[in-house]
């Protein structure tokens, strides 16, 4: 009943508060115009959605600490393991907002005044080197050898290299995989959000599966954060679906950042995550290289190249593309629920092929024009 009222709570806090900053944003003028070929909506469209995200997270997280402190306090889960290491559930939860507010000042900042890349930067940067702080960390990952025969470990240990360094202890390969990893997802969400409900549709989707993976697994904690955000994105989801609001930085940015860090927050989670994000992932490494190989510009450089883009090309609506991309995130992720090990070698295997599936057939678009309804 508890995770229903929680669950319930941060859907009725998002729709709330996102009515409530479309309005101030509207009354402010932080407002996407559509002044490039990249933007598919003909009227000026508020902006700050991750506002209204954030706040939500925030509500339903107070919510949880009044209805059952003892559950961050001891960050203890069913059975003997904790997904926490050796940080209390305080010093996680703290870390996360921490980090999930400093992107949010920087998204408001982004949106109202349009930074440089260089300057956007430093906000990913600050919030990653937070929840680090905060003890937040992957100190072991799958070992792809094992599952070919080629080594007997069937996790790598990146918890090798302890350096301490006034006063705080720093796990060199640990540290560096978790802020590489977020960096990653934080780009990813960043460049996907290009059509309305995508990302928002995706997130609910991966927050939901990581709910049923941390709760089958006895992690409380987990799940019940996870179980938020999906709250937090899903009553926002509406609103951006039909155009009514957009995300912004902060609330793209925002979407990576929390569903990486609900990926750490367990064993064999970081895997699911990718399959579900998997295409947005090989997108942007596909869109990168592009950037810096063929187009000799900056990656972070906007442009139409991504594969959202490319499926509009071919004749599909902006919602077709949409729901394509939700099915695709939800069936992998549903199949990596169930298939483990050298199986979900080869589901990986098999992303990677429709990535490429997908490239080859949008690298000629068809002589027809957009449809963006």
């Amino acid at each position: 009943m508890f995770l229903i009222i929680l669950f319930s709570t941060a859907i009725i806090l998002s729709s709330g508060l996102t009515s409530l900053v479309r309005f101030f944003a509207v009354k402010l003028n932080i407002q996407d115009y559509p002044a490039s070929p990249r933007k598919n909506h003909s009227l000026p469209t508020p902006l700050l959605g991750g506002v209204a995200i954030f706040l939500a997270v925030l509500g339903s997280l107070i919510l949880l600490f009044w209805w059952n402190r003892h559950l961050v306090q001891s960050c203890k889960l069913v059975g003997e393991v904790t997904s926490c290491g050796t940080a209390s559930g305080w010093s996680i939860v703290g870390g996360i907002l921490l980090g999930a507010f400093i992107l949010t000042i920087g998204g408001i900042l982004d949106d109202k005044y349009n930074l440089k890349p260089r300057q956007q930067i430093i906000w990913p940067i600050l919030a990653i080197a937070t929840v680090i702080l905060a003890g937040v960390g992957q100190d072991n990952i799958t070992n792809p050898l094992y599952y070919v025969g080629l080594s007997a470990d069937p996790l790598l240990h990146l918890k090798v290299w302890t350096i301490h360094l006034f006063g705080l202890e720093i796990t060199m390969l640990t540290d560096l995989f978790t802020f590489i990893w977020l960096f990653l997802l934080i780009y990813v969400t960043k460049f996907l959000d290009g059509l309305n409900g995508l990302v928002p549709g995706i997130i609910v989707i991966g927050a939901l599966i990581l709910f049923v993976t941390s709760l089958s697994l006895g992690q409380t904690l987990p799940a019940v954060l996870s179980l938020i955000v999906a709250g937090a994105y899903l009553g926002f989801l509406p609103f951006n679906f039909f155009g009514k609001i957009f995300l912004g930085e902060a609330g793209s940015t925002l979407a990576g950042f929390l569903i990486g860090v609900l990926a750490i927050l367990g064993p064999a989670k970081i895997s699911i995550t990718f399959l579900i994000l998997g295409i947005p992932i090989l997108d942007a490494c596909w869109v990168i290289y592009e950037r810096l190989v063929k187009a000799g510009k900056s990656p972070f450089q906007g442009d139409t190249r991504h594969l959202h883009f490319k499926l509009l090309k071919q004749g599909l609506t902006s919602r077709q593309t949409v729901l394509l991309l939700w099915l695709i995130s939800l069936l992998f992720g549903l199949l990596g629920i169930f298939l483990q090990g050298w199986e979900q070698g080869i589901l990986w295997l098999a992303l990677v092929a429709l990535m490429a599936i997908l490239i080859r057939l949008t690298r000629s678009p068809k002589p027809k024009s957009q449809n963006f309804a």
